[in-house]
């Protein structure tokens, strides 16, 4: 391919959307319209990519509701006299074709600093292809509220710039915002006009480019088989009526319900507290919601902060106000914090962020692998109520509370089945709306008690969790429809409801609904003290290996005499 050469009197600039899918608070999309100082051309443009995150493991639901970003990002184009060329494929091959179909000489994109392993390999091919052809690629940093790496204002660079010396405690990571220019979060961008695109001639590509109309249009990823992408569907199940997503995709709806949530409530907003929002709601959430629309970029963290810095102010000063970490602020905390954690481990060990094999903020725990208890627990045949219920919703919905998240998490892992947290965040990645790399693997590491959280002797009871807060069951009666008839003392534990009662209301344990694959009140305990010998395990291997650290600089010191001591956050493991 011939190289392109800018020249000041014509230049093509390309905006490749990823995963900043918004026109409002879009950085690199300002550079590239910023660049025509009244001519030249622009091409927005967006990839189908069978193998990216978003992707490679994806429910319908999933996969719908991210055309539908695209619609809405290509409609929102289109009222500003520009529009939204969409192709399918490697982005590797891609672009470099339509670089040469249109002379482009500048390419923009937000950054990925999580690390994501596709995308860091992907992100590296297409900046030597750039390189190759004579196109400048600009990135910027708008996915978290602040920059993550070694960059100006990035979380790293002000730890001294090592990707190991970040905080890896919430208290920590908020004493490090708030050196970061007094913790102040910088205002969103506006987004742009029709007056700041070029008028631009579309003669000749009318019908082409235009986004995907249908789930089914989206090309199967490159190299892989049925086995290993995940959730696998055809056209009928593109029609399955019983689905009812959470959201529905675009920045247009992300702008409204953040308006709908945050804006319109003041007063909520200031005395938003996550742990006390309800997990059994049965008519709509008891958050914001706003989940998904983050993890697709449509909606900006910054213009989100804003709006909830905004509502604070206009609350009733009798409104008792809430503090980070359980405030709406504190949640994008968290979203920053978990985004440093998988940057951190992927600069120190690429790919490990999400694995257990070289993750630097896991501990190995002796996992079993049961396909038939892990079947159970995905299908939501587990036989206790209030699991099977989150399941369900989860496959409806695509969505679950986080207190609903954290139940059937660490049921999978080491309250019941003592299954790899690996196994349920691969779940999760397929059917959560909101599925967000960073995010995800964190809050498996966490509710695993693998990494970041230890206390394992906390362990959520399947029965008695949410038995307080919703004592009629109305959640189950609604997402396990099978038990609907049952009476509210039996909801939760319909093993222990005479037959009688079972025949009245049309429930036949093991035939319309299971029995208990484990005995929570058996196993909960033998899993904690499985926790507790991986630990010691753990701290063994951990001094063993200190101890072998020690020698070998011993050994290796040309000055002689003793070691020096460690300083005595170093001599144990907390």
């Amino acid at each position: 391919m011939s190289s392109l050469k800018f020249t000041n009197d014509t230049p093509v600039v390309m905006h490749w959307f990823r995963k900043g899918l918004r026109l409002h608070d879009n950085p690199a999309l300002l550079h590239a319209l910023s660049l025509f100082k009244g001519r030249g051309k622009i091409y927005p443009v967006y990839i189908v990519d069978g193998n990216s995150y978003q992707l490679m493991k994806c429910s319908v639901m999933r996969a719908r509701f991210l055309l539908e970003c695209i619609r809405d990002l290509d409609e929102g184009l289109r009222s500003r006299g520009s529009r939204l060329y969409v192709a399918s494929g490697d982005p590797v091959e891609v672009l470099p074709r339509l670089w040469e179909e249109w002379g482009v000489t500048h390419l923009t994109h937000e950054a990925d600093e999580s690390g994501e392993p596709y995308a860091t390999e992907r992100d590296g091919a297409v900046r030597e292809a750039a390189k190759k052809a004579g196109v400048e690629m600009r990135e910027f940093y708008s996915e978290t509220l602040l920059p993550l790496g070694d960059v100006p204002g990035g979380y790293v660079r002000n730890c001294g710039g090592a990707a190991d010396g970040v905080p890896f405690t919430m208290s920590s990571f908020q004493s490090l915002l708030g050196r970061i220019n007094g913790g102040k979060i910088p205002l969103p961008l506006e987004a742009p006009t029709k007056d700041d695109f070029p008028e631009q001639n579309d003669d000749g590509y009318e019908k082409k480019y235009l986004p995907l109309s249908h789930p089914c249009d989206i090309e199967w990823p490159r190299g892989y088989t049925k086995d290993e992408i995940g959730p696998v569907w055809n056209r009928n199940d593109c029609k399955d009526k019983t689905l009812n997503p959470i959201a529905k995709g675009g920045e247009s709806f992300a702008l409204l319900r953040l308006e709908q949530s945050v804006t319109r409530r003041p007063d909520w907003t200031a005395s938003f507290e996550k742990p006390n929002t309800s997990c059994t709601e049965v008519s709509s959430p008891s958050t914001t919601a706003l989940s998904p629309y983050l993890s697709l970029g449509c909606l900006s963290p910054r213009t989100a902060w804003h709006a909830i810095e905004s509502a604070n102010k206009k609350a009733s000063p009798k409104t008792n106000r809430s503090k980070p970490p359980v405030s709406l602020h504190g949640q994008l905390l968290w979203r920053d914090f978990n985004n440093l954690m998988a940057h951190s481990a992927n600069t120190q060990n690429p790919g490990s962020w999400g694995r257990i094999r070289g993750n630097p903020y896991c501990r190995n725990i002796p996992w079993s692998s049961d396909a038939k208890l892990l079947a159970a627990w995905k299908e939501g045949r587990t036989g206790y109520p209030w699991i099977d219920a989150c399941m369900a919703q989860l496959r409806t919905e695509g969505w679950i509370h986080h207190l609903g998240r954290h139940a059937v998490a660490c049921f999978l892992t080491r309250g019941d089945l003592w299954q790899s947290w690996e196994d349920g965040a691969d779940h999760f990645e397929g059917q959560l709306l909101d599925a967000d790399y960073a995010l995800n693997n964190f809050n498996w590491l966490w509710l695993s008690c693998s990494g970041f959280f230890y206390q394992y002797f906390r362990c959520y009871s399947p029965v008695a969790f949410q038995k307080k807060n919703d004592p009629n069951g109305n959640y189950i009666r609604k997402w396990v429809p099978q038990l609907a008839n049952l009476p509210a003392k039996y909801i939760y534990e319909p093993w222990k409801a005479p037959v009688a009662i079972l025949s009245s209301a049309g429930v036949k344990l093991g035939i319309t609904y299971p029995r208990p694959i484990v005995d929570h009140a058996v196993i909960s305990k033998e899993n904690m003290s499985k926790m507790s010998l991986a630990y010691d395990m753990y701290k063994d291997a951990q001094d063993d290996s200190k101890q072998n650290a020690k020698k070998s600089k011993s050994s290796g010191d040309s000055g002689g005499g003793p070691a020096k001591k460690k300083g005595k956050a170093q001599m144990k493991l907390k």
